[in-house]
């Protein structure tokens, strides 16, 4: 290979991918923090964005595919993954940068703490938060012949689900068991512990570090399956993306350095730091994919056939449908809620409105898919629009963002529609390059 050939390869197995997922990471892990947003919604908001432009740059157009992990299926498993992850708080750790342990916020009751468990817990929060996303696009990857006996798929998630919940199992029964480990002071403050009305803080720092040892369970339990099936490319981008993030996440430290560079000016720090972890999160799928997912070509062509080209078809669509079905209910909800109050209403209204299309919407792709099959051996290209529909993600994404940021009389809030303008200008411009690539390839 020429050094014309390793540039080329750089650039597009791992700058602009990492480019491409950090940009995008740095707007909707914004927007997920938003009105409208927050938890496991604006986890789902963020992670099908990432796994539609993932699998867009990845995927070859045509039946069989250079990359392993370009199934049309990663972007349901980029929502549901990064989703699952957003099911708990951290709003207990930031203060520990500061040197402080909150017991009592509203009486401003804390003890002090040195800031390193700070690092600690935002390292372990950081881990799982991008890595069980991770997880599931592993499971994504196509299967050479040898592996794809029915019998060994059947093995093969039996393991996988049998690690998880064990994994979960265990830290909870760990942290049970062990509680001075996991929760920062607990032998010095141990009747503050004891105490949980009048120190209503510990509370929520007790429930926030149990589900972060769960989630980080989990995440190990599925890591060591893949250790098991000695699939060294699954357990390489199970431990990337997750030891990336946490490093990430850790050194941002919830941006509370921001008060102290930046003294007398009153801005959404907070939000700052929101979007840093999504660029952080980017990075780390960006190194990933690197190291993973570069072309398999071998010497007879693409080295991988993936799955019945409908369940591709069905696959792209049911994940498309049901998370950004997700997405448009909450973004006009926040949108609602900034501009016209009482969110509680525009929350069932929007509910009732979208949720009965979302279903019905799938039903009509199954009957068609079923009415007018793919045949099994289908050579070409199963989802030719595939172009469209990373362009609506993307347009309807940062439309949202644009929603949910505001009121514009306030400057800091025209700062980020702003910033999410440069942002999609330049994850657009880099999808745009792919999409003129990849039209090029097939000519």
């Amino acid at each position: 290979m020429n050094d014309s050939s390793k540039s080329s390869d750089l650039l597009h197995d791992l700058i602009l991918p990492t480019l491409l997922f950090a940009t995008v990471g740095g707007m909707v892990w914004a927007v997920r923090g938003c009105s409208g947003f927050g938890a496991v919604n604006g986890c789902v908001f963020s992670g099908v964005t990432w796994g539609t432009v993932w699998w867009f740059i990845a995927r070859d157009r045509g039946a069989k595919q250079s990359r392993r992990y370009a199934s049309a299926w990663i972007i349901l498993a980029l929502a549901v993954g990064i989703g699952m992850a957003g099911a708990r708080g951290w709003m207990q750790w930031p203060s520990f940068f500061r040197g402080e342990l909150l017991l009592d916020a509203p009486h401003n009751k804390t003890v002090p703490i040195p800031r390193a468990y700070g690092f600690l817990w935002l390292f372990i929060a950081g881990v799982p938060w991008a890595g069980l996303g991770a997880c599931m696009l592993a499971w994504c990857g196509a299967r050479r012949e040898d592996e794809a006996k029915p019998s060994r798929i059947v093995e093969d998630w039996v393991l996988r689900i049998a690690f998880g919940v064990c994994g979960v199992l265990l830290a909870n029964h760990l942290f049970k068991a062990h509680p001075e480990v996991f929760l920062p002071l607990y032998k010095s403050l141990k009747s503050q512990y004891n105490d949980l009305i009048a120190n209503p803080n510990l509370r929520r720092l007790i429930g926030d570090n149990r589900l972060a040892m769960g989630h980080l369970g989990l995440y190990l339990g599925f890591l060591l399956a893949e250790v098991i099936r000695r699939d060294w490319k699954n357990v390489t981008l199970i431990t990337t993306v997750g030891v990336i993030n946490g490093a990430g996440w850790a050194l941002c430290q919830n941006w509370n350095w921001a008060h102290t560079v930046f003294p007398g000016i009153h801005f959404n720090f907070w939000r700052c730091w929101e979007s840093s972890g999504g660029i952080s999160i980017g990075i780390a799928y960006g190194v990933a994919y690197y190291l993973v997912n570069r072309p398999d070509t071998g010497t007879s062509g693409p080295s991988y056939r993936l799955p019945s080209p409908n369940l591709q078809r069905f696959g792209v669509y049911f994940g498309l449908i049901t998370a950004m079905g997700f997405s448009i209910k909450n973004g006009l909800k926040g949108w609602a809620n900034i501009y016209l109050g009482n969110e509680e209403y525009w929350s069932r209204f929007l509910t009732l409105a979208i949720f009965p299309l979302v279903l019905l919407s799938l039903a009509v792709l199954a009957v068609r898919i079923v009415i007018r099959p793919l045949p099994r051996d289908f050579d070409k290209d199963p989802i030719p629009e595939a172009a469209w529909l990373v362009w609506g993600v993307l347009i309807i994404q940062n439309i949202i963002a644009q929603l949910v940021t505001g009121p514009h009389s306030d400057w800091t809030e025209n700062a980020f529609c702003l910033y999410y303008l440069i942002l999609f200008v330049i994850s657009s411009t880099i999808v745009y390059h792919y999409q003129v690539r990849k039209n090029n390839d097939l000519a």
